[in-house]
């Protein structure tokens, strides 16, 4: 005796397109949203993951492959995105010293 699912894989053609089609045939109604959903989010994360390995594998190229005056300016960049959140650390301290400075003079009898 064969089963539903051997019968289905003979009856299948050995492109694997085919074979999913003929998948989806045989699933009940009921089950064809939730099985849309999984097929969607297959494709997404597919195409995700290539589309990143793609920008790594650019971004790699591009440093591996780069002149020695954009490596420079690279390096530079790079120093000034630092130096830029170090200031925006040492303001973001300053004004949460200046916040708890005014906190601690409202109260009453309390004086710095």
């Amino acid at each position: 005796m064969i089963n539903n699912h051997q019968s289905i894989t003979a009856k299948s053609s050995a492109k694997p397109r085919n074979d999913l089609l003929l998948e989806i045939e045989h699933t009940p109604e009921e089950y064809i949203p939730e099985l849309l959903q999984i097929v969607r989010l297959f494709r997404q994360s597919v195409t995700m993951k290539q589309t990143s390995l793609k920008n790594w594998e650019n971004a790699i190229n591009e440093i591996n492959e780069s002149d020695a005056i954009k490596k420079e300016d690279r390096k530079t960049n790079i120093k000034r995105l630092f130096e830029s959140w170090k200031e925006l650390d040492d303001q973001q301290e300053q004004q949460e010293q200046q916040e708890t400075l005014e906190v601690i003079e409202s109260m009453n009898g309390i004086s710095i």
